[in-house]
């Protein structure tokens, strides 16, 4: 139904400039899986590397 994202097309840029645009308060992370749709919200995030992304 819904196919994995392969690594290398994520945009690193689009990536720093989205965690870069996140200054405080809460947001909801989602994501779509063969399994369906799942949600959270967080109140702090960051990514761990840029590569891998």
């Amino acid at each position: 139904m819904y196919d994995e994202i392969p690594m290398n097309s994520i945009d690193t840029r689009a990536l720093r400039d989205a965690c870069g645009s996140f200054a405080t308060g809460v947001t909801v992370v989602t994501t779509r899986t063969r399994d369906g749709n799942h949600g959270m919200t967080v109140s702090a995030f960051m990514s761990v590397s840029l590569d891998p992304p």
